[in-house]
């Protein structure tokens, strides 16, 4: 089952305690529904687009259940709840998938200019230059400063993402 957002019209000014968004839910390449989130806390909305209905919502909720990894509360906030779980829902993911969108969004204005970490083992992401700047000299500056310097430009958008987090 694939899932995807698209149109996603997100509002950061009015967005409070979750994301105030707007955004189609597509389930394996079909408009499904649409789901938004006023910004205010509490649950994501979702309205089927015909000829999909609530009932198919529920079903794909069920189905998101049976195949998803439950979510797993560790004892971060002091309370005892160490194995404590449960199951994944429409709502969970469509959170995750809206989070996973605006990180992509910064990533990719950040790939403007060229960004690199020092060497493997390095965890800070440095930019050097700007949109205009001839982003080869640019690479070729970095390396030679430092040769182990990964450029993140030139990775895809998945591994940018795990040096970015």
């Amino acid at each position: 089952m694939k899932l995807e957002l698209k149109n996603v019209k997100y509002a950061a000014f009015a967005s409070q305690e979750t994301h105030c968004f707007e955004a189609t839910l597509y389930v394996d390449g079909k408009r499904f529904a649409t789901v938004s989130n006023e910004g205010h806390g509490g649950c994501n909305y979702e309205y089927p687009i015909a000829p999909f209905t609530d009932r198919d919502i529920k079903k794909l909720n069920e189905k998101i259940a049976a195949e998803y990894p439950p979510i797993v509360f560790d004892d971060y906030d002091g309370l005892d709840r160490d194995n404590d779980s449960m199951p994944q829902d429409l709502d969970y993911v469509v959170g995750g998938m809206v989070n996973d969108h605006l990180l992509d969004k910064e990533i990719k204005r950040a790939l403007r200019r060229i960004l690199f970490i020092e060497s493997p083992d390095s965890k800070d992401v440095y930019t050097f230059g700007a949109a205009k700047d001839n982003k080869n000299l640019i690479r070729t500056k970095v390396l030679k400063k430092y040769p182990q310097a990964i450029i993140l430009n030139d990775l895809p958008l998945e591994e940018v993402r795990n040096y970015w987090s």
